[in-house]
């Protein structure tokens, strides 16, 4: 694996744990981490457990290894990728895909010239209820699907915001990063959603164009509050409301309405399915991490096993979301005056007064934030068609100033 700070040290210890299992589905054997001062003391912990630590990649792509997992910056994923595959590697990469839509696209490729499984860390996809809803959905459990929301209050302090060069940016150096709820702390939920309005068992929807309002409280680059409208072939439409800049946390909710009923998807709590026969609850088991562990190395090993995989295109979809609608819409400021900035522990919580009660009649209307008419601080969405969206060319400028009229 590459990486020992921040999430991947999670992954490492994820691995070793695994490992250590009986009937162990892998086994860590290398680590590679290029600042070994920082992170002295879990190096020689790993030395002192057998795993040999490197701080190039090369080095590392030298051992007999069947795999590597990559829980690494935005920026980094398609180029580790593509030298691990091309070094005879299967590889599991941490969401999302990329920065941009052609990053995913040259990682497809790669995967394809390899012959090798290359598969992004979509963790809710291998859980076995995630198959069990899909299959019911497209059984007609609930009908057509005609719409869906995805609603989640997730802060995020100035400490989220600081912890990275690349966090809350748009690009760093020359690489897209596009780091955003939308495409990080809940992309999970995001994709989730695109892939439950899939008419396929293992793909995503076929997405065909996107109405997005973009918004910034924090002093960042990109943006920490959205609204988009998601349209796809079959005529349902997703509306995702998602920010960082609020006071009260919630669970990410996913809402698809059909024809003959509803299901709600609560994450940590379970799935509940309303139609005409009633009521009932599919449990969510919290291993779903365990599992992608356990579902990636039999996909290496090539041993047959039901549970989904977060695959490529399933990731390109949710990629083509996210580059969509930052091209469709520029990222508007909120004024200073209409944020609260609430102090905490180690940092600064910014926050939009009544953000919360503002997306929870957006979900329960099917509407965005301007169209709600209930926020002043919003602008009208922009829109784009997604029909053969295969290049990212950057994010909306905002709109010049109309230039001063004589004698004004």
């Amino acid at each position: 694996m590459a990486g020992l700070g921040g999430y991947a040290r999670f992954i490492c210890d994820l691995l070793r744990e695994q490992s250590a299992r009986p009937d162990a589905p892998i086994r860590l054997k290398a680590v590679c981490e290029p600042d070994l001062t920082t992170h002295a003391g879990i190096a020689a912990e790993l030395r002192d457990a057998g795993i040999s630590v490197y701080s190039r990649w090369d080095d590392l792509l030298v051992e007999p290894l069947q795999a590597v997992w990559l829980p690494l910056p935005t920026p980094l994923h398609r180029p580790f990728t593509e030298q691990s595959l091309a070094a005879g590697k299967a590889v599991i990469c941490e969401k999302p895909a990329a920065g941009s839509v052609q990053d995913v696209d040259a990682m497809i490729a790669a995967r394809d010239r390899s012959g090798l499984p290359a598969v992004i860390g979509f963790q809710d996809i291998y859980e076995p209820p995630t198959l069990a809803l899909k299959r019911l959905l497209l059984d007609g459990e609930i009908g057509a699907i005609r719409s869906a929301t995805i609603m989640a209050h997730w802060p995020r302090d100035s400490r989220y915001y600081g912890r990275s060069a690349w966090a809350g940016r748009q690009k760093l150096d020359d690489a897209w990063v596009m780091d955003s709820p939308a495409s990080n702390a809940i992309a999970h939920y995001l994709n989730l959603a695109l892939f439950f309005l899939g008419t396929d068992e293992n793909l995503s929807a076929n997405v065909v164009d996107i109405e997005a309002e973009l918004y910034r409280a924090n002093p960042i680059e990109n943006y920490d509050t959205c609204g988009m409208r998601i349209g796809t072939s079959t005529g349902a439409s997703l509306v995702a409301l998602l920010t960082h800049a609020c006071r009260r946390n919630s669970r990410p909710e996913i809402v698809l309405h059909g024809e003959r009923g509803t299901v709600t998807y609560v994450t940590g709590q379970g799935i509940e399915i309303s139609n005409d026969a009633g009521t009932r609850t599919l449990p969510l088991i919290d291993s779903n991490r365990v599992s992608m562990v356990e579902r990636f190395a039999n996909l290496v090993r090539g041993i047959a096993d039901e549970r989904l995989v977060s695959t490529l295109e399933v990731a390109r979809t949710h990629q083509v979301v996210v580059n969509g609608a930052s091209e469709a819409t520029p990222v508007m400021d909120i004024l200073a005056d209409l944020v609260d900035i609430l102090p905490q522990e180690d940092g600064l919580l910014r926050a939009i007064p009544g953000i919360e009660e503002l997306f929870t009649h957006c979900a329960q209307a099917q509407c965005l934030p301007h169209e709600s008419g209930l926020a002043a601080w919003t602008a009208p969405a922009g829109k784009l068609d997604l029909r053969g969206y295969d290049c990212f060319r950057g994010p909306a400028p905002l709109p010049n100033p109309s230039p001063p009229t004589s004698g004004s």
